[in-house]
């Protein structure tokens, strides 16, 4: 669509100033060129809000069905709500009244982790039986079912996007645990926000939406429309203090205009009685961490001092360096084996509970490999585990069957519900916080009954960047209470 501007008009004036707000446009001379798909709000033909009498699913909670009903309404939504309280059941109920609203000839994409997707697809089938059909799609069919597909509805795995995958006939998305995009410019990131620019209908679901900085709420502004780019979501609220460990700072006096930009596209939901909700949530079970320490081998003392020039580690450099004492103190060293007490002493322990269901948490393929040894009769995933041997593994573990299990963060820590788990063994942090927090709450989650206990065993060279983590971890619990409080002031 070409739109010649008349200088002299206020009018045209007003719809520059429209078209800027775009994802994407042009301008040459006094001509605006934008995509066709936003002909329609440039024109005015486009309510800013929806209209429709939605009628809502009865067995959805009070919180559950007004949440779902202003992501309808709104039309571009985000829900951050806390792992449990049914984001998976908001966004189907959301699907099913968008299909509705959707041209014929239009589909919905939910894009989830790949070991969330069967759950998902189960709690559909329990909550609306045939009425809501989704069709599961691998890697290897998507392109063809985005551009000639039957079925309204397909879920797939980020995995499974790529530069290459067509936006083809899809009218809505929906990204299930929607961090994913916190990498402004990683793979997953651009493809959603490509697959998303121009659509009406989008939403965005996860517990941990800026896990460790404010400036992480930037790729859902984006993907929400609210603004065009990255940048200029960072230039209206931060200052960029240059290269410092606190590259950018919220702009004095901005928090409130901050969350009151978000309040227009995105609820924070940890507890629904702060908003007057009946708290229909019981209340969580503790969760005790317990800080184990490992003594180093001699020869992991020589290697630390060899890769830091220190007898004490308490600053372990960059990146690089971090990765390297964090490697070293699980048992290798550049794709050697090392002498190392951490395995021994997570079997020790974990042998102390015999009865409890246990998930080991690792880091590397070397460190998986030399817990694996230790635990033979263990469930063992990572990244190289088919798919449907996955999925019989964590079945077994849900049932019982297994009692222990071992994987990484990024493989099966986040969405899936494991609340079986009564205990959990981190055999390293590395600094992340979001993977610390999901994996914790796979099993400390609302229906879960039985304390969590987090049993995290560490040598001394690992103890800055555990630390690290722990500190994020009560920084970011005191931030989202607060967090919560303001945005239902703002919302009011």
């Amino acid at each position: 669509m070409q739109i010649t501007m008349d200088t002299t008009s206020l009018v045209d004036y007003d719809t520059f100033l429209r078209v800027k707000r775009l994802p994407s446009y042009a301008v040459k001379g006094r001509t605006l060129i934008i995509p066709d798909e936003y002909a329609k709000l440039i024109s005015g033909r486009r309510m800013a809000e929806s209209t429709t009498d939605f009628k809502l699913s009865p067995f959805l909670f009070d919180y559950q069905r007004d949440i779902t009903l202003t992501a309808l309404t709104k039309r571009r939504y985000c829900i951050f709500a806390d792992c449990g309280l049914g984001k998976t059941l908001m966004f189907l109920e959301w699907c099913r009244h968008v299909t509705e609203q959707l041209p014929e000839d239009r589909a919905i994409l939910i894009v989830s982790p790949l070991m969330v997707i069967k759950q998902t697809l189960a709690e559909c089938r329990h909550w609306y039986s045939d009425r809501l059909p989704i069709d599961h799609i691998d890697a290897s069919k998507l392109s063809h079912w985005m551009c000639h597909g039957k079925g309204r509805i397909g879920i797939t795995n980020y995995d499974s996007l790529s530069d290459e995958t067509p936006k083809g006939r899809i009218g809505a998305i929906v990204l299930d645990e929607s961090s994913m995009l916190k990498s402004h410019y990683g793979k997953w990131g651009q493809t959603c926000l490509r697959l998303g620019r121009g659509l009406d209908w989008k939403l965005a679901c996860t517990g941990t939406p800026a896990p460790n900085d404010r400036i992480e709420y930037a790729n859902h502004a984006v993907f929400m429309g609210a603004f065009p780019t990255v940048n200029s979501f960072l230039a209206r609220f931060f200052i960029n203090r240059g290269q410092t460990q606190e590259r950018w700072a919220l702009k004095p006096h901005a928090l409130i205009p901050f969350y009151r930009a978000l309040s227009h596209w995105a609820v924070f939901l940890r507890s629904p009685a702060t908003y007057g909700w009946e708290d229909n949530c019981e209340a969580l079970p503790p969760i005790h961490t317990h800080i184990h320490d490992i003594a180093l081998t001699s020869e992991q003392t020589s290697l630390a001092f060899h890769e830091t020039g220190r007898l004490f580690v308490d600053q372990p450099g960059g990146i690089t360096s971090r990765s390297v004492l964090s490697q070293i103190a699980k048992g290798s060293n550049k794709g050697k084996r090392i002498s190392s007490n951490k395995a021994a002493f997570i079997r020790d322990i974990v042998n102390t509970w015999p009865t409890e269901s246990t998930i080991i948490w690792c880091i590397y393929n070397a460190e998986q490999e030399i817990i694996r040894e230790s635990f033979p009769d263990a469930a063992n995933i990572d990244g190289s585990t088919p798919y449907d041997l996955r999925q019989s593994l964590v079945d077994d573990f849900k049932s019982g069957r297994t009692r222990v299990m071992i994987s990484k963060p990024k493989v099966l820590g986040f969405g899936l519900n494991l609340q079986i788990a009564t205990r959990q063994v981190f055999s390293g942090l590395q600094d992340s916080y979001e993977s610390y927090y999901q994996a914790v709450k796979r099993s400390n989650r609302y229906g879960s009954t039985n304390p969590l206990h987090v049993h995290i065993p560490v040598t001394d060279i690992e103890r800055p960047m555990v630390d690290n983590v722990l500190r994020k971890a009560a920084m970011v619990d005191r931030d989202t209470q607060e967090q919560e409080r303001m945005y239902h002031e703002l919302s009011q």
